[in-house]
């Protein structure tokens, strides 16, 4: 069992321990300062020396003078703090010492010196070797160490006194009446009877405590009560606010998600699009290319076939009439005959490229079929807009022709940026693609954009191509519906459906045939305005 303290006694250690906290601590602090400072002092001190000593000795080493050397040096036994001093030459060859090595007492100097030191001699900008200082400060860190003890010794032998002298005084007039307070409130904190009430001892001030304790007792049994209601209610609405932040959190995860699903499927239509409009002008080249193959194999073959007919009587005669003819009829022929391989060769690989068009087209508008409609709305530039469209026509397209824009400065539509490059991407498109099917002597192409009417902006894309006749231009934004040998159907219904979707609509108008055409986008220039359910 452990031994019990009267407050006296524990107020007692309290101050000591106080006292000792604070001096341990402080003068530690203020030791270790100056211990640390007289080390860099004296580190300077040496440092300063050295450098003293290296510019006066720059000279007698650059010359060659031991003696004068030797007799600098000397003047190191000035400072007490030096105790062995040597300068030595670029070749690292010992110049002067201090002091003289009579009995090895430079090299015990080094090894047992606390600080040493190198410095550069240098004279006139040139570097002529080396002076190695080596000094011992321990003596007066040792001075300093016994200076701070007496100090420590004088400052605990004070405090002590005054700690003791303190708590005879606090047993009298401060010890008991607190510990009789202390007793009752430790009866009330083991009972929780807050009907107990601490004795009044004549001190004013624990008096004044004493009052302002019992008055406590009552108001906290006046309060508990309300505290217990209160803290029942707060573990209700932490209850429920941790669940609305769980909620949130899960719809902030759903809506992530289906951000990331919306902006991949945007991407993948945007790209299935592109796709099929290169795929489109892949097929087209390669078909150009089988063409021209089956023309190179056909006249090319047939006409080396007749020069190197044997039967013939002019060919005959052209070969025999020359020593190397016969030569020349084999060459040609082997020739003929590589020539008809390659050709064979590269029909056959046009061919497999055909069908993997074909293949990857079939692919593409299955995708497009398979595609969602998520779209994101928003205001933007119309100019912005336009150049993509622009660039990615100029680049797309198997025809080109002048295409006269009309600038959009910074007008505003509130639309989906991507689909709105789309759909103007396929006006361009098959308007470079009827001008191609035309060939009208000046090709042109005209890019406009009117006025607002009702909240649409009117953007018009206009061609000198082929036309399109009255009976077509019912069926023109049907699904399926196209005039192109090698078109599919889908870019026109699918632009007409985008731009209703879009708030919008797309219409064409042409004079007839050979004429040109019009196609017009409208656009809403602002978000629709939601309706009041209370109007």
């Amino acid at each position: 069992m452990s031994q019990r303290r009267s407050i006296t006694q524990q107020v007692l250690i309290f101050a000591l321990l106080t006292c000792a906290g604070v001096l341990v601590p402080v003068g530690g602090g203020l030791f270790l300062h100056y211990y640390h400072q007289t080390q860099v002092r004296l580190s300077e001190s040496l440092a300063t020396s050295a450098r003293i000593t290296a510019a006066n000795v720059a000279a007698a080493l650059a010359f060659g003078d031991k003696d004068s050397a030797a007799e600098i040096l000397s003047t190191l036994r000035l400072d007490p703090l030096i105790t062995s001093a040597t300068v030595e030459d670029a070749q690292h060859r010992v110049f002067a010492q201090y002091p003289k090595p009579s009995s090895g007492l430079v090299q015990a100097a080094r090894t047992s010196a606390a600080y040493q030191t190198e410095q550069a001699v240098v004279f006139d900008g040139v570097n002529y070797g080396h002076l190695h200082l080596t000094g011992d400060i321990s003596k007066a860190l040792h001075r300093a160490v016994a200076t701070w003890s007496g100090v420590y010794a004088l400052a605990f032998l004070l405090a002590g006194s005054t700690v003791f002298f303190i708590a005879r005084r606090f047993q009298r007039q401060v010890a008991s009446p607190i510990i009789a307070l202390a007793a009752t409130a430790r009866r009330v904190a083991q009972d929780r009877d807050f009907t107990t009430r601490a004795p009044l001892t004549g001190c004013t001030e624990i008096d004044h405590l004493a009052s302002a304790l019992n008055l406590s007792f009552s108001e906290i049994a006046l309060h508990q009560s309300h505290l217990d209601e209160e803290f029942e209610a707060l573990q209700l609405e932490v209850r429920d606010r941790l669940a609305a932040e769980e909620a949130l959190r899960q719809n902030q995860h759903a809506m992530n998600r289906l951000s990331r699903e919306a902006g991949m499927a945007e991407v993948a239509s945007g790209v299935i699009h592109n796709i099929g409009n290169t795929l489109t002008s892949i097929s087209i080249s390669s078909d150009l290319v089988a063409t021209r193959l089956a023309n190179a194999r056909r006249r090319p073959l047939e006409t080396l076939g007749r020069l190197l007919d044997p039967a013939s009587p002019h060919t005959d005669a052209l070969f025999t009439a020359h020593p190397e003819g016969p030569e020349l009829r084999a060459l040609l022929a082997k020739i003929t005959q590589t020539l008809a391989t390659d050709l064979e060769e590269t029909g056959r690989l046009v061919g497999i490229l055909q069908a993997g068009n074909s293949h990857l087209k079939r692919i593409v508008a299955t995708q497009q079929s398979l595609a969602r409609n998520r779209h994101l709305l928003e205001t933007f530039m119309l100019r912005d807009a336009l150049q993509e469209a622009l660039l990615l026509a100029r680049t797309l397209s198997r025809h080109h022709a002048p295409i006269d824009d009309c600038p959009a400065n910074d007008t505003l539509v509130y639309a989906d940026r991507s689909l709105v490059v789309h759909i103007l991407l396929n006006l361009l498109i098959n308007a470079h693609d009827a001008i191609g099917s035309h060939g009208p002597a000046k090709p042109r192409i005209t890019l406009t954009i009117g006025e607002p009417q009702a909240g649409l902006l009117p953007i018009t894309v206009t061609d000198n191509g082929e036309g399109i006749c009255s009976e077509r231009i019912l069926s023109i934004f049907t699904y399926g519906f196209t005039t192109k040998a090698h078109g599919n159907g889908f870019g026109l219904h699918n632009s007409a459906n985008a731009a209703r979707m879009l708030g919008g609509d797309l219409f064409v108008t042409s004079p007839g045939p050979g004429c040109g055409a019009s196609f017009t986008l409208r656009l809403p220039t602002h978000p629709p305005i939601p309706f009041d359910d209370e109007t």
